[in-house]
């Protein structure tokens, strides 16, 4: 038996998305830090809205985002969600190397978070996504979602009203219960029945999003793949 787990955290400025970029392209001390001995900085699997390849420059990513769904933003209300999407890592290792971008089940994964989280926020909801295979761990995808919704007749981002849609859904009793039990079931209908929801937790609500919170919230998502639903 599997897994899986999720941690979200709302994005509310610019300058979170900066950071999270610089965090994602291992240019900040604690991305650094996180990269496994004899491993290449940045290796891993990503994919953004960026024409011309760029795939970890979220700040960038978002704005072509916004032009493309021409979406305005609500004064003081989250801009984006960043989502961190994992699994067991050796559901992974059954088909391979957990560190190798070709492992069948690592592109599936990444492919699978994406499309789940556009599968409640919306079509072209992620404007991007990575999973790394730089750290010692693995098994984990991050996406950046920011779903748009209509609003007195224009599109307008909107992930409060996303997430109030996914709890209706789910019948859980908070948004971020209705993200944990989505996820797993997503997992277990598209990438093995064999797993299952993890930990029953309150997720973390953290409004800043530094590199440390992130580390602090990937490490949290895989403590809850070792502990009964």
């Amino acid at each position: 038996m599997f897994k899986a787990a999720i941690r979200v955290n709302k994005i509310t400025s610019i300058a979170q998305l900066r950071g999270a970029s610089l965090h994602a392209q291992r240019h900040d001390e604690t991305g650094r830090a996180r990269v496994r001995e004899g491993a290449v900085p940045g290796d891993g699997l990503a994919w953004s809205k960026l024409e011309d390849g760029t795939d970890r420059d979220y700040l960038a990513a978002f704005r072509v985002h916004k032009a493309e769904a021409g979406a305005g933003e609500r004064k003081g209300a989250p801009i984006a969600l960043q989502a961190i999407c994992v699994v067991s890592p050796d559901w992974v290792s059954q088909a391979g190397d957990l560190h190798d971008p070709a492992n069948p089940r690592n592109r599936q994964l990444h492919d699978e978070a994406k499309a789940w989280a556009e599968s409640w926020g919306g079509e072209g909801a992620v404007f991007a996504s990575r999973l790394d295979l730089d750290e010692k761990g693995g098994a984990v995808v991050d996406l950046m979602v920011s779903p748009v919704r209509e609003s007195r007749g224009k599109p307008v981002i909107s992930t409060n009203k996303a997430l109030g849609e996914l709890k209706g859904a789910t019948g859980e009793r908070n948004e971020y219960a209705a993200l944990q039990t989505s996820w797993a079931d997503w997992c277990g209908e598209k990438l093995d029945p064999e797993i299952v929801r993890g930990t029953r937790k309150e997720i973390t609500q953290r409004q800043h999003v530094s590199p440390e919170t992130y580390g602090a919230m990937l490490d949290k998502a895989r403590e809850g793949l070792s502990e009964a639903p």
